[in-house]
């Protein structure tokens, strides 16, 4: 129909919003759908793109929904490009953003399209463990046979993944084999691994979050398909069935779970921090050094989060465990309460949490990074959101302690 009609009941930015609901929704195997819902797009922009009635942000909300539903080939390069035409024939001011669009650069891995899926993300109910628990299909194991083309190139796993922004941007990266033209998506890659040589998994309770992954892929064979997946598993059933496989780990990833409250204050809807139901426990750390003592040298376990007392506590319980030691940062943060004073004030929480506890480790020093750890392009989607809105975000890098001996 649409291919009949060329959408003309879709006028405006209403095809971007249908794009991204579609994606949303997991839609599978459907590139024909995003191509066609494009030229629509595009027949929009050039119909009424240039009317003062079609405000710059309506431009800027239409190639934002297109690139977040990772809309490509030559008709996301003819949209982007009239997109970019048109915002500076308004007299757009972000010179960089029209270059981008012009240029074909802007995509699925830049800012604007990312905030829109944190949005997305943010307003989701979190999944319990418990409620996951009694739906999910018990001992159902993960064929890596059949999910990736050749298992024995090295994993890059994401645990509570989210919207998978972070896999799928890395998965297409530019590889540092020295082969890349455009090195430009690495310019602040401080873990160095050959990202166009690995596999990536990700895991996550939302099903939903899951299968807008699981459709990108799908809509993408060329780059993804038999390289990247994403499976509905709570963390630890995820990091056992890790153990399974064929080849190397080069890195594991929990970025920004959500947190557990503070002893008598803050919100009494997070869970405690002995509960189950905050993802990283003692038993899913366990799992994870485990893992980096057995599948050989070289992995690295990155662990962010926005909660100074979260970083130090799952840092903490890292070291406990004796098979890890922290990666010293090239940018370490000197003085946390300085950072803080650099981008406004000292967040709510970390005034509640050193109420009680005033002589508290603090996290600063050379455990902890200032700049962001994982490429630019490669950033998860509330790393994005964090950079917009000035959040602090506490980052730690670790890998096997040297001297201890595989399993």
């Amino acid at each position: 129909r649409l291919a009949l009609t060329m959408g003309s009941d879709l006028r405006g930015p209403t095809s971007s919003d249908t794009s991204f609901n579609f994606a949303l929704a997991g839609v599978q195997h459907s590139s024909s759908l995003f191509q066609n819902l494009s030229c629509i797009g595009i027949h929009e922009l050039n119909r009424s793109g240039h009317r003062s009635s079609f405000k710059p942000k309506n431009i800027l909300h239409m190639v934002e929904k297109f690139a977040a539903s990772d809309i490509h080939g030559h008709q996301a390069l003819e949209l982007y490009r009239v997109a970019g035409v048109c915002l500076e024939k308004k007299g757009y001011i972000d010179a960089r953003l029209i270059h981008s669009l012009k240029d074909g650069s802007f995509g699925f891995h830049c800012d604007r399209p990312l905030i829109w899926l944190w949005r997305f993300s943010s307003r989701q109910k979190k999944v319990s463990l418990s409620g996951f628990l009694l739906k999910s299909n018990d001992g159902k194991n993960v064929n890596w046979d059949e999910i990736f083309d050749d298992t024995s190139k090295p994993l890059v796993c994401d645990v509570g993944s989210g919207m998978g922004a972070s896999l799928l941007n890395l998965s297409v990266l530019a590889s540092l084999d020295g082969s890349a033209k455009d090195k430009s998506n690495l310019d602040s890659d401080a873990l160095q691994i050959p990202w166009s040589r690995c596999n990536y998994v990700g895991a996550d309770l939302n099903r939903a979050m899951v299968r807008f992954g699981n459709g990108v892929i799908s809509r993408d064979v060329a780059r993804r398909s038999g390289r990247v997946h994403f499976l509905c598993f709570s963390a630890e059933d995820f990091l056992t069935e890790l153990l399974f496989y064929p080849g190397g780990l080069s890195l594991i990833m929990i970025n920004f779970p959500s947190p557990y409250r503070l002893d008598g204050a803050g919100n009494t809807q997070l869970p405690s921090k002995r509960s189950n139901q905050f993802m990283v426990t003692k038993k899913v750390l366990a799992s994870i050094a485990e893992l980096l003592d057995g599948k050989g040298a070289g992995g690295l376990f990155l662990f962010q989060t926005k909660c100074e007392d979260v970083a130090i506590h799952v840092k903490n319980e890292c070291l406990s465990l004796g098979t890890m030691e922290c990666v010293a940062t090239q940018y370490p943060i000197e003085d946390i309460d300085l950072h803080y004073n650099k981008i406004g004030k000292r967040p709510k929480r970390v005034d509640e949490w050193l109420k009680d506890a005033q002589s508290a480790e603090r996290a600063e020093g050379s455990t902890y990074s200032s700049t962001p750890l994982l490429p630019t392009a490669g950033r998860p989607e509330t790393e994005v959101q964090c950079s917009h809105d000035n959040t602090v975000v506490h980052r730690v890098l670790f890998r096997r302690k040297f001297g201890t001996t595989d399993q």
